[in-house]
């Protein structure tokens, strides 16, 4: 015999995790995504923003829980709307930032680094340094 009430926080527990395990998989997902060469890159919004919807559908059901339960979810969409807004950026200024990577992975030596830097410091990177 057991404790209904232990019961409904063990069902509400098991609930949570079957709704917060998409959520971390998708996120870490599209951070690996994030890494992929730049054309390739942009498959990172796809698995983001199916991770907005799913934390938003959690910070749903956990609204009528205590405050303490509903900070990551707070965070996990924090840090998915910076990964989205530079996912963004990359977009506006592709030319940009294609040519500055296009450059790096070609650079074998420090000398063709700099020269690279002058592309960085010359076009948009320029605009936000100074």
């Amino acid at each position: 015999m057991s404790d209904p009430q232990l019961e409904q926080e063990i069902a509400f527990a098991r609930e949570k995790a079957k709704r917060t395990l998409p959520v971390a998989l998708l996120v870490l997902l599209g951070l690996v995504a994030m890494y992929l060469p730049l054309p390739k890159r942009f498959v990172a919004f796809l698995p983001l923003l199916v991770a907005v919807v799913l934390t938003v559908r959690l910070l749903r059901f956990l609204s009528t829980r205590a405050g303490r339960e509903r900070v990551w979810p707070v965070v996990t969409l924090v840090i998915v709307g910076m990964l989205l807004s530079m996912l963004a950026l990359q977009v506006a200024f592709y030319g940009t930032v294609s040519a500055y990577e296009d450059c790096l992975s070609g650079a074998q030596t420090k000398q063709a680094e700099a020269d690279c830097d002058v592309i960085r410091d010359t076009r948009m990177f320029g605009l936000v340094v100074r």
